[in-house]
């Protein structure tokens, strides 16, 4: 149920930001450098995800009925399923002896409507808003359900949670809490529904069912994230259920055999004269129910806060089981079964299974099945369900994995349950914190330090815990160099403060800056603290920072956070606004790029229709905050221009010419070259060459240093603006865009007011710019990162800027 506990002050923010905000989409500049692509609709990318959930909002609104028969309103198509009981109650509904029809009345609705509030919340699609009728009516119709089933109980759950906090659908919530916390029997599984004149918490041997015993546990744990009461006896007896039936080769089946524990093989023999219980596609289907329904029930046992991780054997061999058999068996998932699948890797924060990207492999099927059925999906996992039914499930894959994951929680040991990861849910319970507080879903996940650099770069905060020293090899601290300088920020929180984790911390984040910058204690002026400015934290002088001069890049906590996390004590608000600062810093204080927009860009292949070769101006001084830039800018011309870009060594004596058609000079302060470097300087521009020049972060002092050298340079000539008519500007060179329209960072426009046109001097000689120099910074927006605190140009169009000096340097080259 979505909260709002901000000050009052957070409104006159957003509406002293909200004209700048508009101002901003409507001057958004054209992708830069794009060239026309083919069009698969089938391959796993932002776009096509985004456009299979908006065909299945339509479908699901279509399908709506807002008026009519009550058993047939909404999307209610009177389903009923039917219960085996062993004692049967001898009532006149009975279809056969032994067998009772539960009906599921509302449940079809209600998760409809979870999925798309869900969408809504992630999306913001107004076509879904709670105000419209198509919402209004079925989410009054919820409000007011009184449930009858624990699969309705558990959807209808699910749906208020994303609601705002009015006492109807409170009311609802405390509803199904109370249905479900007297409808589990006393072994702590659920079947469909208790039999009539049952008590409370009955004891049926048998009569249960693992897909109603999951979606029972995942209905209080809603309930219990608004906030309600759930007593922790509820969490240990559901979790011994599920420990006391799994196999034991890790697997779990639909369940519905008398006894306490299953067969002891998974070739499950025939009982009492039923299905046989085990089937590859049965397990496939119930191993992940188990796994996530023991990760939630863990999250509420397992509380206080160890140095040592608590292992859960029976979540242990279920990963197990799920990592060696999910490949094979995504061929035959339905919707039914990829929900459970997200469900474990949302709570746990594994980002693959078996080496498999759960989230690439699920959204690739779903685009398959969109397609076969023309914009919506099917299920069979009960016979006369719905489409709606499926739709909303594949929407719920869809959507929940798309969202932005904002923290990754490094594995720097080999076992899951490593000294990374003594506190399980720390990571978990701030992310779910950021999304109730701030209403916008996000993911966390965890990423191997052996992992590829993209999947590092899924996230703008790594997060490292731990109670010693992890002894980094000198390849995985290059790793950490390498995620840093393509604009990542690190966070680190010891556990219990542990003074050896911080030391070691401080030592490798020196070592991943080349000892180049510092540690100190950041300031009370440090955006950490600042970035809310309605919030005043207490916990000043408890962060050592490292800074390039442009950005934080490491940041080591005094605090042990990650316990604050485990413990879910939300009333030490440091320990969760801070860090919420860091996030907000880390992604401008914007909107934060969905799972499948990453920054990475992957290596150009060729071949080139042309090739240049690009050098870097060393100084003494701050000369290259951001190593990386350039080269991911390289490979973006590369990618979309077919422009091969070479970079030579750093050059502190350029020679002229040094085959070079372009160079570069940035930095964070004023600077000066020595005689010898602006002497070849000029013989280099003289022959030829082209440089640009930026000031990192905006500098200021930077600029001044660079007025100095034009100067020297050239003491009868001084820069100049670049008219918005020069071709450097209208892109009329082969490859060129035009940029004049751009878009500034929005720490720019809170800070210097809305622009929408570039500021570019420069120096010309013999017909041609020879200095192109932007005193607002270039350089980071090269990374594609939104980090706050950078007076520059927004991502796109510091490429387009950078895309078209490139150009136009190779293109007035004369050697």
């Amino acid at each position: 149920m979505r909260t709002v506990n901000r000050y009052h002050s957070i409104a006159l923010f957003i509406v002293s930001l909200l004209i700048v905000v508009m101002a901003l989409a409507a001057v958004e500049a054209k992708p830069p450098l794009a060239k026309p692509a083919l069009v698969n609709r089938y391959a796993v990318n932002s776009d096509n995800v985004l456009a299979a959930i908006q065909d299945g909002v339509s479908f699901l609104l279509k399908q709506e009925r807002l008026h009519g028969d009550k058993s047939k309103i909404f999307w209610e198509k009177g389903i009923k399923m039917l219960q085996h009981f062993s004692n049967p109650p001898g009532r006149r509904n009975l279809r056969l002896p032994g067998m009772l029809w539960a009906p599921q009345y509302g449940g079809e609705t209600a998760i409809v409507v979870e999925a798309l509030l869900d969408v809504e919340q992630s999306l913001r699609l107004p076509e879904i808003s709670q105000f419209t009728p198509a919402m209004q009516k079925p989410i009054k119709f919820l409000a007011a359900l009184k449930p009858e089933s624990t699969y309705v109980a558990s959807f209808q759950a699910n749906a208020m949670t994303l609601l705002p906090n009015k006492p109807a659908y409170r009311q609802a919530l405390l509803r199904d809490l109370r249905y479900l916390l007297n409808t589990i029997h006393r072994d702590g599984a659920y079947g469909y529904l208790n039999p009539p004149g049952s008590p409370p918490n009955p004891i049926l041997p048998g009569d249960w069912d693992n897909s109603n015993t999951q979606y029972g546990v995942l209905g209080e744990w809603a309930c219990a994230h608004q906030g309600l009461e759930v007593p922790i006896a509820y969490w240990r007896l559901a979790g011994e259920h599920w420990r006391d039936t799994q196999y034991t080769d890790g697997c779990w089946v639909y369940g519905g055999f008398i006894g306490i524990h299953p067969p002891n093989a998974s070739t499950g023999p025939e009982v009492a004269g039923r299905h046989k219980l085990y089937s590859p596609d049965i397990a496939a289907t119930f191993t992940p129910a188990g796994v996530a329904s023991l990760l939630i029930c863990d999250e509420f046992t397992n509380l206080r806060p160890t140095n040592q991780p608590v292992i859960d054997p029976s979540v242990r061999s279920g990963l197990r089981w799920i990592n060696a058999h999910f490949a094979q068996n995504i061929s035959s998932m339905d919707v039914y079964s990829m929900y459970g699948y997200e469900r474990v890797a949302l709570a746990s924060g594994l980002q693959q299974f078996g080496g498999v990207d759960w989230y690439h492999a699920l959204a690739k099927k779903l685009l398959k099945m969109r397609g076969q059925f023309r914009g919506h999906w099917r299920q069979a996992f009960w016979r006369g369900s719905s489409d709606s039914v499926g739709t909303a499930y594949a929407l719920l894959v869809l959507d929940r994995g798309l969202n932005p994951v904002i923290m990754s929680k490094l594995q720097y040991t080999k076992n899951y349950f490593g000294p990374w990861n003594a506190r399980q849910r720390d990571a978990a319970n701030f992310v779910s914190w950021v999304t109730r507080t701030y209403e916008t879903p996000v993911n966390w996940q965890v990423v191997s330090i052996n992992a590829p650099m993209p999947q590092w770069l899924d996230s703008p905060i790594l997060l490292i815990t731990g109670d010693r020293d992890p002894k980094f090899t000198k390849p995985q601290i290059a790793q950490l160099r390498k995620y840093v300088d393509l604009g990542g920020l690190v966070f680190c929180s010891g556990n219990e403060g542990s003074i050896a984790f911080k030391r070691a911390m401080l030592k490798y984040g020196e070592e991943v800056v080349h000892k180049q910058y510092e540690p100190h204690v950041l300031s009370n002026k440090n955006y950490i603290y600042t970035m809310q400015p309605w919030y005043h934290p207490v916990s000043y002088g408890q962060y050592t920072g490292i800074s390039n001069g442009v950005r934080d890049l490491w940041v080591v906590s005094n605090q042990d956070i990650s316990a604050q996390w485990q413990a879910r004590r939300f009333s030490n608000r440091d320990s969760f606004e801070v860090p919420a600062n860091l996030y907000l810093y880390a992604i401008g204080n914007g909107t934060p790029a969905n799972r499948l927009q990453s920054p990475y860009v992957p290596k150009p292949t060729g071949p080139f229709t042309h090739n240049m070769t690009v050098s870097r101006l060393e100084y003494q001084g701050n000369w290259n905050p951001e190593p990386l830039a350039w080269m991911r800018m390289g490979r973006i011309a590369g990618n979309k221009l077919n422009l091969g870009v070479s970079f030579s060594g750093n050059n502190s004596k350029p020679k002229a010419p040094d085959g070079a058609a372009l160079k570069l000079l940035t930095g964070t302060a004023k600077f000066k070259l020595t005689p010898a470097q602006v002497s070849a300087l000029r013989g280099y521009l003289a022959k030829g060459g082209m440089l640009f020049a930026d000031a990192a972060g905006g500098s200021l002092a930077f600029g001044d240093g660079m007025h100095n050298l034009v100067k020297e340079l050239y003491p009868q000539v001084s820069l100049e603006s670049i008219p918005l008519t020069d071709p450097l500007i209208t892109g009329s060179f082969a490859g060129g865009v035009p940029v004049a329209k751009v878009r500034y960072r929005k720490f720019f426009v809170v800070r210097y007011g809305l622009k929408t046109t570039p500021r570019l001097l420069g120096v010309r000689q013999g017909g041609r710019w020879v200095i192109v120099f932007s005193p607002w910074d270039v350089t980071s927006g090269l990374l594609g990162t939104q980090t706050w605190g950078i007076a520059g140009y927004a991502p796109q169009s510091a490429q387009a800027i950078a895309g078209n000096v490139m150009l136009y340097a190779l293109a007035h080259n004369h050697k």
